[in-house]
């Protein structure tokens, strides 16, 4: 019975690891993809190779604009708004491997392991809301110096689809850490 355990543990374990190199992998190409808003707002290189069919993962792509006719203001600031939802999404998938390099460790009720997953839930709520928000500061940044300023708000299914998850990940967190404190103090009583 012992053995089966074991195994079982240890083939999580692995599973952990496996999961702690692919958000690895995931944050080394979204590192790479921080210089894609650079390169687009002010040297107009649309693909780094990080983009298909048209979209790409980096850039915010709700105006119809040509980056040349930029002013360097329009430029900074798109870029940085940008670069910011990228790195907001970076920390919350480095907060990831950091939980899942916990579980690979068998530290599976800890409050730092609880931690790691609520601020992962966190970041992503936080990157929803900076990615909503985004959009109309971008689309009235990027269409100041033409004819037609506008500005552009939506809330897609898409946001639902991330928001509520994140939500739950954020909640699911705080019952772990809170689980977690409430073993402590029943083993001080022991």
């Amino acid at each position: 019975m012992n053995t089966t355990l074991a195994r079982s543990n240890l083939r999580l374990n692995q599973y952990c690891r496996f999961m702690v190199l692919l958000t690895t992998l995931i944050i080394i190409v979204m590192l790479i993809g921080a210089l894609s808003p650079l390169l687009y707002y002010f040297f107009n290189i649309e693909n780094i190779g990080l983009a298909s069919g048209g979209y790409s993962f980096f850039i915010s792509n709700s105006v119809d604009v040509d980056p040349t006719k930029l002013e360097f203001w329009q430029a900074f600031l798109a870029t940085l708004i940008d670069t910011v939802e990228i790195f907001i999404l970076i920390y919350a998938f480095y907060q990831l491997r950091l939980l899942f390099l916990k579980y690979s460790q068998s530290d599976f009720f800890s409050e730092r392991s609880a931690n790691h997953c609520y601020i992962f839930g966190k970041m992503l709520v936080i990157w929803s809301i900076v990615s909503i928000l985004s959009e109309p500061l971008l689309t009235l940044i990027l269409s100041f110096n033409q004819a037609e300023r506008y500005f552009s708000f939506s809330f897609t299914s898409d946001d639902i689809m991330v928001l509520f998850p994140a939500i739950s990940i954020m909640v699911i967190g705080q019952i772990l850490k809170k689980a977690c404190q409430l073993a402590e103090e029943n083993q001080q009583f022991v």
